[in-house]
């Protein structure tokens, strides 16, 4: 009961003395004296308020005030020890207020927390470059000038640090804005080719309004790559290599009959800036168009495109203008030399020929064989030979041959299979056609003929002789009451007209049709009277050869025989050199080489035999004919002035003549017509294309010629 009459007691005296107080403060001025408070800019995330309560003109400490205090207008909180804590205060600005009971309004105090450090941005005009000076740009994240700030008086006091070949140059430093952005030059070693550069910020130089010191962190770092050397690009394309020997010169080929291998790709020795399409309008090829390969860059330094829409049979040069390149440093890419190659998805096809045609009686008879494009490895062992033997072998070059083969057969077949040989681009052939000719002996019926017709001309040549001869001398002793040239001139008509008739039939032999066997052999033994002679220096057969010690057989030749012949060296001496080991490298072949080794020849075979030019254009009978016109003719002209002479030199003594006859000649011109003409005709028909047409036409006007002039 007593404790509770105290409590009562207590509780009456303080409200009694804050109504006092209370009405005395209201008549004197009441103030808040900060002690202690925070920085108005603080790194710390803490703040400690210690204050005091003044009255009476900031002079007596009021202990008995009843004081409430608040942060950021949260909710009061009492704070009679006039000392408040704040702990893990967030960044930015706070208001602390001191509120009086009994009073209004408060005392606030404001001030702004930073615990974040100032930093810099250092960037540069480009990570990669080539140039002597690169721009570097310094930018901080906020104003910091404690300490003295950023600076860059000299290369040894700047606090921008340069680690590697270069060095700041302190003249270009720039203030894009004050205490935030800053610019200046780094000067790259020109002793230098390559290399990279550091550059970085200071460590603690200066410090924020806070008291934050300067903190460097990933940004404030930058590397500089440079390098001045050479941009070299390697084409590369995924067609074979081949070491040939090509004019006895060691030469690189390249060719494919791969569709798969039609792909090119280029490797840059820098990472470039151009993009994929960027650098396919810098490629261009001669055949097709350039698909691009998707696949790894490896770092904008490796590009692939792909040959489409190629014909079967091209040569493929794929240029690159380097000059649109640039690599990440800046500079141009170094011109790199063209790629040709050639392209060939055709396979060679073969052709064979004989100047004899279907038929022979020639015991050795000449082959040609003819590709359609050059071949590599073939050899006599690819000739597959029935009823015959093969003499002799001649590579003419490397898309024609010729081969001799003795008949021993009434019919004989030749034939190259299939897959014998390839050409450059590893095509295999294809096969030829089977050739056939027959071989036949002169008939009797064609010789005998011939032979009856030649001594009917000579007899009738003896007898024209002999009546002239007769008839002249009759004519001289007037045994004729009438005398009449007619006497001497009937015989020669007819020798002349039996001439006529026996080279017309010899003359057609050259018909460019299909005669029968024995009408051939027999105007063949009437050629004599156009004529038609071996010239003096032919020796031997028709057909040269040349003949070698190197021979081989295979499994497709059909030389069983036991028999060492000789085959044939090749006219120009080209190894095959596809093994080779020295040399290592070659020359490649340009565009118009390719196309003169290799595409220009493909071209159908013709019948032509290619070891002796002579005997497929006719300048070998073209050649008899003439000499033997010549030949004849001149001594026909000689004849005529010896007997011209002699007749002079007779009638210079009058006195020794006596009358022992006359002696008549044949007019020289209708002799010399009638042996020229035919001889003309053969000549001219050989050297002209469509051998028919031109004997028809050369045989009409002959026979109209004799018959004139003999009538």
């Amino acid at each position: 009961m007593g404790l509770l009459k105290l409590s009562w007691l207590v509780l009456s005296c303080w409200v009694l003395s804050l109504l006092l107080f209370g009405a005395h403060c209201k008549d004197e001025e009441v103030s808040v004296k900060f002690l202690k408070a925070p920085h108005p800019f603080s790194h710390r995330n803490t703040a400690t308020f210690v204050f005091q309560i003044l009255v009476g003109g900031n002079v007596n400490n009021c202990t008995n005030c009843s004081v409430s205090c608040r942060l950021d207008g949260g909710p009061s909180s009492d704070c009679g020890a006039r000392k408040v804590f704040y702990g893990n205060l967030q960044d930015g600005n706070h208001a602390f207020e001191v509120c009086i009971n009994g009073y209004q309004g408060c005392t606030p105090y404001n001030w702004t927390i930073d615990t974040v450090p100032p930093t810099a941005y250092v960037t540069a005009s480009t990570p990669f470059t080539n140039a002597l000076n690169v721009t570097v740009n310094i930018t901080f994240s906020e104003s910091c000038t404690g300490g003295g700030g950023f600076g860059c008086s000299s290369t040894n006091t700047c606090n921008l640090l340069v680690y590697g070949a270069g060095q700041v140059i302190p003249s270009s430093f720039t203030i894009l804005q004050p205490n935030v952005e800053y610019s200046l030059l780094v000067s790259l070693s020109p002793a230098v080719m390559f290399g990279r550069v550091i550059l970085v910020m200071d460590k603690d130089f200066c410090t924020d309004t806070a008291g934050n010191s300067f903190l460097r962190t990933a940004n404030s770092s930058f590397y500089v790559h440079f390098d001045r050397r050479n941009v070299s690009v390697d084409l590369r394309i995924h067609v074979p290599e081949k070491l040939l020997q090509l004019n006895s010169e060691t030469r690189t080929v390249q060719a494919t009959s791969n569709y798969g291998n039609l792909k090119v790709y280029l490797y840059f020795s820098e990472p470039v800036l151009n993009s994929s399409v960027e650098i396919l309008n810098s490629l261009s090829t001669s055949h097709g168009a350039l698909l691009p390969i998707h696949g790894q860059s490896l770092g904008n330094r490796r590009f692939g495109f792909q040959i489409a829409n190629v014909p079967t049979i091209a040569v493929i040069t794929v240029v690159l203008n380097s000059g649109s390149i640039i690599s990440r440093p800046g500079t141009s890419v170094s011109p790199i030399a063209p790629v040709t190659f050639l392209y060939d998805s055709q396979r060679p096809s073969v052709r064979l020929s004989t100047i004899t045609g279907a038929r022979t009686r020639q015991h050795r008879i000449p082959v040609s064989i003819v590709f359609t494009e050059p071949v590599f490895g073939f050899n006599s062992s690819f000739v597959s030979i029935s009823g015959g033997l093969l003499q002799s072998f001649l590579e003419i070059s490397r898309s024609k041959y010729t081969v001799e083969i003795q008949a021993n057969d009434e019919i004989i077949s030749v034939n190259i299979p299939q897959n014998a040989t390839g050409d450059v681009a590893g095509n295999r052939n294809l096969a030829s056609n089977a050739l056939q000719v027959r071989h036949y002996s002169v008939p009797m019926i064609s010789s005998v003929p011939s032979a009856f017709a030649t001594a009917c001309f000579l007899a009738t040549s003896s007898a024209a002789g002999l009546l002239t001869l007769s008839a002249a001398s009759l004519q001289s002793v007037q045994a004729f009451s009438r005398p009449s040239s007619l006497l001497t001139s009937d015989p020669t008509r007819n020798l002349f007209r039996s001439a006529c008739y026996i080279q017309i039939f010899a003359l057609s032999k050259w018909l460019d049709i299909t005669l029968p066997v024995e009408y051939y052999e027999f105007a063949r033994g009437l050629q004599w009277s156009i004529p038609y002679l071996s010239l003096p220096w032919e020796s031997g057969g028709v057909y040269p050869t040349i003949v070698g010690p190197n021979s081989s057989t295979g499994p497709n030749s059909h030389i069983s025989n036991a028999q060492n012949f000789g085959f044939s060296k090749s006219m120009q001496v080209e190894e095959e050199t596809l093994n080779i080991t020295a040399p290592v490298y070659a020359l490649p072949l340009t565009a118009m080489e390719y196309m003169s080794f290799f595409e220009s020849q493909n071209l159908k075979p013709e019948a032509d035999y290619a070891a002796d030019p002579q005997h497929s254009n006719g300048w070998r009978d073209f050649d008899r004919c003439m000499f033997w016109l010549a030949l004849i003719g001149g001594c026909l002209v000689l004849l005529h002035a010896l007997l011209i002479f002699i007749l002079k030199f007779w009638n210079q003594n009058p006195e020794k003549l006596r009358d022992y006859g006359a002696l008549t000649f044949p007019r020289f011109e209708i002799f010399l017509a009638i042996l020229a003409l035919p001889c003309i005709c053969a000549a001219s028909a050989t050297i002209i294309r469509g051998t028919m047409h031109a004997y028809f036409f050369l045989l009409k006007p002959l026979t109209q010629f004799c018959f004139a002039e003999l009538e």
